[in-house]
């Protein structure tokens, strides 16, 4: 689900990211530097990257063996990721 802020919070009842598994977990969701790409890790160990725009899976690959909890963008270079799982490693994605 996506809110607007302003005088008062407000559903888009438009944009719904839908495909990865997080029931159970509080996975981080993260918004490239451009503001073009949305992203998330899920309970399989999945990267998902989804577009801001259409809502549509842009990618989703497979970043850890267990649940990838966080994922975030480097702030200066807008190609990195970094995300990190429940196995216990901190990956660094180009």
């Amino acid at each position: 689900l996506v809110y607007a802020t302003g005088d008062r919070f407000k559903l888009n009842k438009k944009k719904h990211f839908v495909g990865h598994t997080i029931a159970g977990y509080a996975c981080q969701v993260g918004v490239s530097p451009d503001m073009k790409y949305v992203i998330s890790g899920d309970g399989d160990g999945r990267l998902w990257l989804w577009d801001w725009k259409s809502t549509k899976v842009y990618r989703k690959l497979k970043a850890h063996d267990g649940v990838c909890i966080g994922a975030v963008w480097h702030p200066l270079e807008p190609s990195k990721v970094a995300t990190c799982g429940w196995d216990g490693l901190i990956k660094f994605w180009d």
